[in-house]
């Protein structure tokens, strides 16, 4: 259950971004853009320390409350590296297709 909601909490935000920014384009939404864009880079560190609590209630130790190992976290950072990089090619993508859509209207 924890592994589930742990990558369910990294993934919301990618999800949001791709279905809310696509309707933001279309406006069917009264959200704009740019407030899309917002919600998503906040949710998205919400989100990392939420799932940085959980990882590291899930590494103490019973006997003393210490961490042993530091490594998942060095892993949980570079994942979450790779999540902006992955929401920025997104937002960017998104961003050509609103400036085209908006071109072809005009």
């Amino acid at each position: 259950m924890n592994q589930t909601l742990f990558l369910l909490l990294l993934a919301l935000p990618m999800i949001f971004q791709i279905i809310f920014g696509r309707k933001a384009i279309g406006e069917s939404i009264k959200l704009t853009f740019f407030k899309v864009c917002l919600i998503t880079f906040l949710s998205q560190f919400i989100f990392f320390i939420i799932a940085f609590k959980i990882l590291s209630n899930k590494l103490q130790s019973e006997s003393n409350g210490q961490i042993h190992c530091g490594m998942p976290f060095v892993g949980l950072i570079g994942l979450e590296i790779l999540r902006s990089i992955i929401i920025l090619v997104i937002i960017f993508i998104q961003f050509l297709i609103k400036r085209s859509y908006n071109r072809n209207n005009n």
